[in-house]
């Protein structure tokens, strides 16, 4: 799907020019209406929504580059690991060389990394690192960043190459946030900010993981690695 596609590159490797926590309004609002976008006529609160979503941005702390990178191919895999307990999460933690003091080791690969993913079985125990992951639907306003560097130029760029109907029915109907169990964005920021300019009330789907952002953000961040997606840089 070319909608997807171009989601997909947007929020990938390369980095954009306009982070929302530091883009004034006067500057998003010409980059946004120019062309053929008519930005009052499309999104009429847009001056509202941008500066909540820049202010909801300001929260983030966690680089670009420390981020985990799980696309919406890897979410029904993620959740079928995390509810058979493969990922070893809690204790009893594997004594295994490749986790040594880290239980959630970064920039594993190959042989290591398969391993790695199965260590959860290993621990002497079958039940402890089963986690619950249920697919809801989540209010975008009620959700929060946890990325520092969010582009207003590639979400806003994605808005008006196809159109905000488009956008949107993409983001809520055909598309995953993956959130903690208190409501951290682990993987989706830019689709976030999208749905934020768009209509903040709009309902997403989240797949939400039953850990804190403090254990989910580090824990995914090795899983993101070990299934070999590259970081953005």
């Amino acid at each position: 799907m070319r909608l997807r596609r171009y989601i997909n590159e947007q929020t990938g490797q390369a980095a954009g020019k306009l982070e929302v926590d530091n883009t004034s309004l006067e500057k998003a609002r010409d980059f946004a209406d120019s062309g053929k976008f008519d930005l009052d006529k499309e999104i009429p609160d847009f001056d509202k929504n941008y500066m909540k979503a820049q202010n909801l941005a300001k929260t983030g702390k966690t680089k670009r580059k420390d981020m985990p990178v799980i696309t919406d191919d890897d979410v029904k895999k993620f959740q079928a690991r995390l509810e058979k307990g493969t990922i070893d999460i809690n204790k009893p933690l594997a004594k295994d060389p490749i986790v040594k003091d880290n239980p959630f080791p970064e920039g594993l690969s190959g042989l290591k990394a398969k391993k790695w993913l199965e260590l959860g079985l290993k621990d002497g125990s079958k039940e402890d690192d089963k986690i619950n992951v249920r697919i809801t639907k989540v209010a975008v306003k009620d959700l929060m960043p946890i990325q520092r560097q969010i582009y207003f130029d590639k979400s806003m760029g994605a808005i008006k190459e196809f159109g905000v109907e488009k956008s949107l029915d993409f983001i809520t109907n055909r598309s995953f946030f993956v959130v903690s169990e208190d409501n951290y964005i682990i993987d989706g920021h830019h689709r976030y900010l999208s749905a934020l300019l768009i209509n903040p009330k709009a309902k997403v789907n989240a797949l939400k993981i039953d850990l804190p952002i403090k254990k989910l953000l580090p824990m995914a961040t090795a899983y993101g690695d070990a299934i070999g997606n590259k970081r953005n840089q």
